[in-house]
């Protein structure tokens, strides 16, 4: 039989010996589990959700007037995707009529369960590949198939695959954003006032929806080219977008890779 002495008044009880022992034994599971990471060197899990947006219009050709989209995929997608640290990511293209477009290719898991010795940084990088091969192919579709600029249904067709239970949505628009379609032409409209424009938005909205985007970030590449010599049209242009896309969308707007 063990007896617990009372403790000399002013000094604290000594802990029970199976206490420490419990507790000795807790620290030294911690200390090997955190040891296990640094050596296997295992890189913390993607998760974001990401979308690719690809304008197969004419202007994206490889000429003196386009901006040469293939060029931009190239140069810029790779580096979103890793910037972002990418994982689910789905694509959608900008042509005639976006939303009704045959042009599609499947979501890509950028970050995928593999086995425990393989190299997670190899498998991202060999995915991000896919991404851009998966991408491409997308653009070629739009290109030969269904050549227009509904950019505005090229977002609402990637809205769709935003997760519903989470805001975070990062989005690369590879596009001139030169809305030409078959029921509304930016071009032709009267954007020099900002009266003139909130009409204009209106009638735009109500004739092509508006995209579900609220708090997902675009990053848009090849924005406004076509304007590149015009400082006035261009201010008119982009005023018009970020009152569309941030004011009535409630996305934000990045100049990132532009």
């Amino acid at each position: 039989m063990t007896v617990n002495t009372p403790a000399p008044k002013g000094r604290p009880r000594p802990a029970p010996r199976r206490a420490l022992t419990t507790a000795l034994v807790l620290a030294l599971a911690a200390t090997a589990a955190t040891a296990c990471d640094a050596v296997s060197g295992e890189p913390k899990r993607y998760s974001q959700a990401c979308g690719v947006v690809v304008d197969g219009s004419g202007s994206a050709a490889a000429d003196k007037t386009g901006f040469d989209a293939e060029a931009k995929l190239k140069a810029t997608l790779n580096t979103f995707l890793s910037d972002n640290k990418c994982r689910k990511t789905s694509f959608a293209p900008i042509t005639k009529v976006s939303q009704a477009s045959k042009c599609q290719v499947s979501p890509l898991d950028l970050d995928p369960d593999t086995s425990k010795t393989a190299d997670r940084d190899r498998t991202r990088k060999a995915m991000r590949a896919v991404a851009l091969s998966n991408a491409l192919k997308l653009l070629r579709c739009a290109q030969d198939e269904e050549p227009g600029s509904d950019v505005l249904g090229g977002l609402s067709r990637i809205a769709l695959t935003k997760p519903s239970d989470d805001d975070s949505f990062d989005v690369l628009v590879v596009s001139d954003f030169d809305q030409g379609d078959p029921d509304f032409r930016l071009g032709r409209q009267d954007l020099s006032t900002a009266a003139s424009r909130e009409k204009t938005i209106d009638a735009f909205l109500k004739s092509h929806h508006k995209p579900e985007l609220s708090g997902a970030d675009i990053y848009p590449v090849g924005y406004g080219m076509k304007y590149h010599t015009d400082t006035s049209r261009y201010d008119q242009f982009n005023s018009f977008w970020t009152e569309l896309l941030e004011g009535r969308v409630e996305a934000h707007v990045h100049t990132t890779y532009r």
